[in-house]
């Protein structure tokens, strides 16, 4: 049963005043902050230590990067010789009595 002319045009117009009154009163003023001054101070500290924390990080990785290549590299010179390596393990035996 379709609605009648004058119930839609009710329909709307209560529609329009709802939406009107939403638009003129909008949302109202911010509600005050709930995080107290102290709990932003610790915040910051928090991220300051943190940050510290980050470039301590950063560098030993940078030490430790620097040591893996070293590493690798004395690695690689070993590896083209391992006679040399045999005949030094072998006087090593030796040396201890094996």
């Amino acid at each position: 049963m379709p609605m009648r002319r004058g119930t839609r045009a009710l329909v709307i117009l209560a529609a329009a005043l709802l939406v009107s009154v939403g638009l003129i009163a909008g949302c109202g003023p911010k509600p005050p902050c709930q995080v107290s001054p102290t709990q932003v101070d610790a915040a910051k500290d928090a991220c300051v230590k943190a940050q510290a924390a980050l470039e301590t990080g950063r560098s030993e990785r940078s030490a430790l990067e620097t040591e893996v290549s070293r590493l690798r590299t004395e690695l690689a010179e070993l590896e083209g010789k391992p006679a040399e390596l045999k005949a030094r393990l072998h006087s090593l035996k030796k040396g201890s009595g094996r």
